[in-house]
């Protein structure tokens, strides 16, 4: 074993669904309870990391109500200014819930196409 301990300066970035995984597959529902972004955040920032990365539903829920959405935007941003990690990829999901399951921007059914045009930041 090594005694390499990592250090922000190393730059080392993570996606907060490596960590927040729910351990669900094809076959059943997840089998760990959600890990809430900012705590991944905080956890990470304990080993030396340097940045996270995540899609919008790692931060809330696919169907949150406004209210919801703000709260958990408030709290990975706190999470972020007193951990000093930076973003370093910010992404929407837009291939794991099932109404993308033809894809998001190439489905067939144009609510769902909207609905891909709505969530991407771009």
């Amino acid at each position: 074993m090594s005694d390499y301990t990592p250090v922000p300066e190393d730059r080392f970035s993570f996606g907060v669904w490596t960590v927040g995984w729910q351990g669900s597959d094809v076959f059943g529902p997840g089998t760990r309870p959600p890990m809430p972004a900012d705590r991944a955040v905080r956890k990470l920032a304990e080993i030396g990391a340097y940045g996270v990365n995540f899609h919008d539903n790692d931060v809330f829920p696919f169907d949150a109500a406004p209210a919801e959405r703000q709260a958990g935007i408030d709290a990975f941003r706190k999470a972020l200014d007193e951990t000093g990690l930076v973003v370093t990829t910010a992404t929407t999901n837009l291939f794991s819930h099932p109404v993308f399951k033809d894809g998001a921007f190439t489905a067939n059914d144009r609510d769902v196409r909207r609905s891909g045009t709505r969530r991407w930041p771009g």
